[in-house]
């Protein structure tokens, strides 16, 4: 007897099951209520999750930007982490400051996102957009992936060398610079396409993921050391994988060094300040040979954080990567300290709408809204002198903290309405044009932690850099890649199949048949 190695064929979804998340929906709503979770939290909470997949499904799932944008929401600003909450057997509204009107805010919120999806779906513009105008039938991937991450590093160089001069050319290249995470999906898609499904990496794509990770081990950033990972996934996902068991095992071995390597690695950067790139690498290897140091360094750290005001969600510290997959305890300190009347009015949305002019323009382009700004008015723990710390709140959190509940229903929906038109416009159906996922990746960051500003971003620089893409991908990328590969990569030949006449028969015509 053999043993069938293959589990399921990857596909992003388009649709999820209402009474399915009904029941789901229930049944933990009940584990809440054992939990001793406020019962009007609880009740918030299941209608947020039932308002999220009526959304995604409106949006026709990860077909549309706007299905990707709600998967993210509701995944990274609030599921993951109450689920988490859940998990470890903590009531979700613990620990918090404003639970019940934190969840009110995100609950009123989808319903909008709701409302802004229907709205969205009648203006489809997908069909009539820049992604129309451009065809690449019989793209090599491969090829067009290789020649994306030529431009990638060509941009970072140029970087390096000549610097960023306000309104020069290499500023604005490396604004819209997504080129190398787009690269690394295409590779891999290049690597399945190519392989007929075999395999997942190739020389090309195994190479430009080890360069990848190896930056974010240098910057000690968790965003791009898991970029390699992500980009693999959305890449396999893409060209629905047939998963088997090696494929489970390097999912496990991901999932496996985020938890224990790059998520207290990225939480030690403070010990590599000041180091060279070759310091830098011999302290990694030292933390991971002695990793009790680590933890330690890292227990200290959250120490600190306690001392200094920051709040814990849950009951005990978990890792940096949790804690950073769910935006409920940022947003909810500003949202209390915004609920005692700390409202900020449209100041930061004028600033951030500024901030999309040239500099010709605005040569006053920036501003001081953002999370550090809004940290010092909280007295988040942070010092006084402390103007570059990144903190990151959601979008939500801000809305409210601008407009209070106006910025719920109408600020928020108002650039949602812009942002998923214009996606839409440029970019067109993921599931044809494959520069799409690079969006999809791009909004995991996005759409979570970057505040009203990071959508406002999008609709100028992003879209933008999407349309540079586009034409990189089907007309650039694929000449640089078969010049540095010296020949374009092409799937194996397949002998054609045999044609044999039918035989006729009394009941129809004789017609022609196609046998495998």
């Amino acid at each position: 007897m053999s043993c069938k190695l293959e589990l399921v064929r990857l596909k992003l979804p388009t649709r999820v099951s209402l009474p399915k998340t009904f029941l789901f929906a229930s049944l933990f709503f009940c584990v809440q209520q054992l939990e001793h979770t406020d019962f009007l939290f609880s009740l918030l909470y299941f209608a947020f999750v039932l308002l999220a997949v009526v959304a995604f499904n409106i949006a026709e799932g990860f077909s549309r930007i706007s299905g990707a944008y709600i998967f993210w929401y509701a995944t990274l600003i609030v599921m993951f982490g109450v689920t988490w909450k859940a998990l470890l057997g903590e009531p979700a509204d613990s620990n918090l400051f404003t639970p019940v009107l934190d969840m009110s805010l995100y609950t009123a919120s989808m319903f909008m996102l709701v409302l802004v999806t229907m709205l969205n779906k009648k203006i489809d513009f997908r069909a009539m957009g820049v992604a129309s105008g451009f065809t690449f039938t019989n793209l090599n991937y491969t090829g067009a992936g290789l020649g994306c991450l030529v431009v990638w590093l060509g941009i970072n160089y140029a970087d390096m060398i000549f610097g960023q001069a306000p309104g020069s050319l290499v500023s604005a290249l490396v604004q819209v610079n997504v080129f190398g995470p787009l690269g690394l999906i295409l590779v891999t898609i290049g690597a399945i396409n190519d392989s007929g499904g075999r395999r997942t990496t190739s020389v090309v794509s195994i190479l430009a993921f080890l360069y990848f990770f190896y930056l974010g081990l240098l910057s000690f950033s968790k965003q791009a050391m898991l970029t390699p990972m992500v980009c693999w996934l959305v890449g396999a996902f893409y060209s629905r994988l047939k998963v088997r068991v090696i494929h489970v095992v390097m999912m496990f071995l991901m999932v496996a060094a985020s938890f224990l390597a790059i998520s207290p690695l990225s939480a030690s950067r403070d010990l590599a300040e000041g180091l060279d790139d070759t310091q830098r690498l011999e302290l990694i290897g030292h933390l991971l040979t002695h990793y009790s140091e680590l933890e330690a360094h890292v227990r200290a750290l959250q120490e600190n954080a306690e001392s200094n005001g920051v709040g814990e969600w849950y009951n005990q510290p978990q890792s940096s990567l949790v804690e950073r997959l769910s935006m409920f305890p940022v947003d909810d300190e500003l949202i209390a300290f915004s609920a005692k009347g700390h409202y900020e009015g449209m100041g930061p949305i004028y600033q951030y709408f500024g901030n999309l002019l040239p500099h010709f323009i605005n040569p006053n382009k920036g501003g001081i809204y953002g999370g550090n700004y809004y940290s010092h008015e909280m007295g988040y723990g942070l010092s006084e002198s402390d103007t570059s710390t990144g903190i990151s709140f959601s979008p939500v959190g801000e809305a409210f903290h601008c407009e209070g509940w106006g910025g719920i229903f109408w600020l928020m929906p108002g650039i949602w309405i812009l942002l998923f038109s214009t996606v839409d416009f440029v970019v067109g159906d993921v599931m044809k044009y494959p520069w799409g996922l690079m969006v999809v990746v791009w909004f995991g960051h996005l759409v979570p932690e970057q505040l009203l500003g990071g959508m406002i971003y999008f609709l100028g620089f992003g879209n933008f850099g999407m349309t540079l893409a586009i034409i990189l991908v089907t007309r650039i990328a694929p000449i640089l890649g078969a010049l540095f590969m010296g020949k374009a990569a092409s799937p194996p030949a397949r002998r054609p199949a045999p044609v044999r006449q039918a035989v006729a028969s009394a009941q129809g015509p004789a017609g022609m048949r196609m046998f495998s």
